[in-house]
């Protein structure tokens, strides 16, 4: 009973964002509160914090880093080579905490409803189905990312509870989604006050459909039954469709750049975002980059303070010019020119000796060298410090690139449809790829249809569209494509989707969890009831 009175004391210094301001009162308690929407909303804000937490925080995920397409990840290469002390680095190893108190709160507010006054049956739902959508969002999180969990109990138990198989946990998200299906569209949401909601953190009908979607394929990923695909694909096509909303893609890719993952904010193609703007984020003393998401490990020249010359010795993320070019093959994608700035046209100064037959000897010449490496341009409005203390010091100025974190956009879902339409056998998968190749400036799919190659095709457009954006790590293992080696060879020789460990997992390794994360030791402790998954408890030191 003691957590729930500190939450809710503590609800207004969650806030994450800038639609409602939260007057924090100090005779707020347990029995006093939920008296008005604008106590239901204050609980809504906290979650949206551990929200953002999970979906946007200031350093990307571990298997966001993992996925992330490059020829060397400097200090993270362990994750992608399943090395054990990267997985169990005490300063990095991710827990669920922050998943479990979102799913607390929404516990809270179901379990409280009676408590509720001043406030309609209509807008109660609403609200319930609002923290609903964000429980749902965090028990799909814990299933794709750790397997088996928990299943949370009610907020005044206090006993331990040991880990539901995954199965449990992505119906358990299921159910809370359905229960967030009576939403309105995004463009009928209100808050408290009546105003109406432009930010797309708050759930819509077509947000809670795309979640569906997601859940639905990544359980055909998992157990490989039709009818999950089915479900999937129906979800996906409600939003597509606009049956559920309205979305609809860019016309260009610069404009999506701009709109969707830079500063505009405005974008019919965002379908979930997290905000992430000034107002929220004091940033005067920073003297970090906030790399919200994976890709910006690959920021590099002209933002940050490396330069083109000093960049081969340099011990950060690297991609090469090459091994963009494998990417994006077709020399008629516009995504090659705006998502990498000036791909292999960056010089820098060097020195050669060159020979001059008058004086008859070798003399220092200046010459430029073309850099061997890409530098990405995909998010490409700088936020920088305005502190002179910390620009004094030395350290690069450079805070954070402008834009909310988008976890889906339109483009995503319909190569998530075409992928369950392949699966399917469906003649119009083609149609949902060419719809995202022809924006990109390519020309239509000319390929096989055989429904394995046109689901490879499929990712490697995911992978190219989504470059940077967190999903491909999850795209390889709901495919199966862990073991499967990439068609090329980069600097370190063969290349393989993730490595030549993962290559090597067993099926036994698989069921055992080598593809899940290792349980945290802070979660063990807290619950000793959860016990280490098998893969990582032989692999623990």
């Amino acid at each position: 009973m003691k957590k729930i009175f500190v939450m809710i004391l503590l609800l207004p210094l969650f806030s994450c964002n800038d639609w409602l301001n939260v007057e924090s009162e100090k005779s707020v308690t347990y029995l006093n509160y939920f008296k008005s929407e604008q106590d239901l909303e204050s609980t809504l804000i906290a979650m949206f914090g551990y929200e953002k937490r999970v979906c946007g925080d200031v350093i990307s995920r571990t298997f966001d880093y993992t996925g992330l397409r490059c020829d060397d990840l400097a200090e993270r290469n362990g994750y992608r080579e399943l090395d054990k002390n990267s997985f169990f680095n005490m300063q990095r190893q991710e827990n669920w905490a922050l998943q479990y108190n979102a799913i607390y709160l929404t516990n809270m507010l179901e379990e409280n409803r009676f408590r509720f006054e001043n406030i309609s049956e209509e807008r109660a739902d609403y609200w319930i189905a609002q923290a609903n959508f964000i429980k749902a969002y965090m028990y799909f999180d814990l299933a794709r990312n750790w397997g088996d969990v928990p299943l949370a109990p009610g907020t005044e138990s206090i006993s331990e509870v040991p880990k539901s198989s995954v199965d449990t946990i992505l119906r358990e998200a299921i159910r809370c989604a359905e229960i967030a299906l009576i939403l309105p569209t995004h463009d009928k949401l209100t808050d408290a006050n009546g105003n109406s909601v432009s930010s797309k953190q708050y759930a819509s009908l077509g947000t809670v459909h795309t979640l569906l979607a997601n859940i639905y394929a990544w359980m055909g990923g998992l157990y490989g039954k039709e009818e999950y695909w089915k479900k999937a694909e129906e979800h996906a096509s409600l939003v597509i469709d606009n049956k559920v909303g309205s979305y609809a893609l860019e016309e260009t890719i610069g404009e999506m750049r701009d709109k969707a993952l830079g500063v505009g904010r405005n974008s019919d193609e965002t379908i979930f975002s997290i905000a992430i703007n000034s107002r929220d984020e004091d940033r005067y003393w920073n003297n970090f980059f906030e790399c919200r998401y994976s890709g910006l490990l690959l920021l590099a020249w002209p933002y940050t303070g490396v330069t083109v010359e000093d960049f081969d010795y340099a011990y950060v993320p690297k991609i090469t010019v090459e091994t963009v070019e494998n990417i994006y093959s077709d020399p008629a994608d516009t995504r090659k020119a705006v998502y990498w700035k000036d791909l292999g046209e960056v010089t820098f100064p060097s020195i050669d000796w060159v020979y001059d037959p008058e004086l008859d000897d070798y003399v220092e010449e200046e010459v430029e060298i073309i850099s061997q490496y890409a530098f990405l341009n995909k998010w490409d409005k700088v936020i920088n410090s305005t502190n002179p203390t910390i620009i004094e010091g030395g350290e690069s100025s450079l805070l954070a690139m402008d834009g909310d974190r988008v976890v889906w956009r339109l483009a995503d879902l319909i190569l998530l449809r075409a992928e369950c339409r392949t699966r399917l056998k469906m003649a119009t998968a083609v149609e949902d790829l060419d719809r995202v190749r022809e924006r990109a400036g390519l020309e239509k799919y000319s390929g096989s249809t055989d429904s394995e190659i046109l689901r490879k095709e499929i990712f490697y457009e995911r992978e190219r569209e989504l470059f940077g954006e967190g999903q491909r790590y999850f795209d390889i293992v709901r495919n199966g494509y862990y073991r499967e080696e990439y068609p090329y060879a980069d600097m370190y020789g063969e290349s393989y989707f993730l490595s030549y460990k993962y290559a090597a997992l067993t099926d036994e390794d698989v069921k055992n969890g080598a593809l899940y994360l290792p349980v945290a030791r802070k979660s063990m402790e807290e619950n000793t009831s959860v016990k280490q998954n098998t893969y990582w408890l032989w692999h623990q030191n």
